[in-house]
């Protein structure tokens, strides 16, 4: 009985470090991580940004400093297909495209889009890219996380 117990002890042992050992098996494919709106945010006196509907939280003052202007009245936010975050505003010369890690947001590119600023941006979700257009000027851009399409 004892020979038997131990036998059977072993073989779950030896199941359990086979499972563990071959890790995570499952993979979801094919998911599509964009919004189809994009987000007009208002920063808060410690220019960071809150969108509780797609539920992300970050700090501005980075990209501000990039642009060289200390604050915006809003943030436009979307994100695409792949995962990506795009990030402009009234003022802003680039839209920055940021790839999503653990607690942070990396720049994947910068993409210049006007050099005298945008006047009054605005994101539309395509299938394909993100389409920015100027409400002022009328100008669209189509971009991607590589930059300009």
């Amino acid at each position: 009985m004892k020979r038997k117990t131990i036998i059977n002890l072993s073989v779950i042992f030896a199941v359990v470090m086979g499972t563990m050992a071959c890790g995570t098996s499952l993979v979801i494919q094919d998911v599509d991580y964009s919004q189809p709106l994009e987000s007009v945010l208002t920063p808060d006196a410690d220019n960071r940004v809150h969108d509780q509907r797609y539920a992300i939280k970050f700090s501005i003052i980075p990209v501000l400093q990039e642009e060289g202007i200390t604050s915006v009245d809003e943030i436009r936010v979307i994100r695409n297909r792949a995962g990506y975050y795009f990030i402009t505003a009234s003022g802003f010369s680039h839209v920055y495209v940021f790839e999503p890690d653990e607690s942070v947001l990396k720049l994947k590119n910068k993409i210049e889009i006007a050099g005298e600023g945008l006047g009054q941006p605005a994101f539309n979700q395509r299938n394909t890219h993100i389409e920015l257009v100027d409400m002022i000027s009328g100008q669209s851009y189509n971009i991607d996380q590589n930059g300009r399409r």
